[in-house]
């Protein structure tokens, strides 16, 4: 019983510290966007294999219910990535392997929004 408690510890701390790995310590902001309405933003260069964009959605007016905040991620070519279709008071994160350069198309309805990118970079 002691030896399953301790096996059992053991792969907690190996899991633990493997999905440290790749905490936000190893990523890196290199472009932030905000706003509160709908924008182009300005192109942007990825060099990197690995890249993730973090977003966030807050209320413009405290007034008001409802808003929508929707991010596409646009190509050069013009081919656009759906990224996220939101509520106000929502965040999330998107993986991306693609070098390139791009910029992101933002639908925004009483929304303030932010948008970082950030690298993944191997310490």
């Amino acid at each position: 019983m002691y030896y399953r408690k301790l096996l059992l510890l053991f792969v907690m701390i190996i899991l633990f510290v493997e999905s440290k790995s790749q905490t936000d310590n190893h990523w890196k902001t290199i472009y932030t966007f905000s706003g509160s309405s709908n924008e182009a933003t300005d192109d942007f260069l990825i060099k990197a294999d690995k890249w993730r964009i973090v977003w966030e959605a807050k209320k413009q007016y405290s007034d008001f219910e409802g808003g929508n905040l929707a991010i596409y991620l646009v190509y050069p070519n013009g081919d656009e990535d759906f990224i996220a279709n939101t509520l106000p008071t929502n965040f999330g994160k998107t993986i991306i392997r693609k070098k390139g350069t791009f910029y992101f198309k933002i639908s925004s309805l009483l929304v303030k929004w932010k948008i970082e990118v950030q690298e993944y970079k191997e310490n």
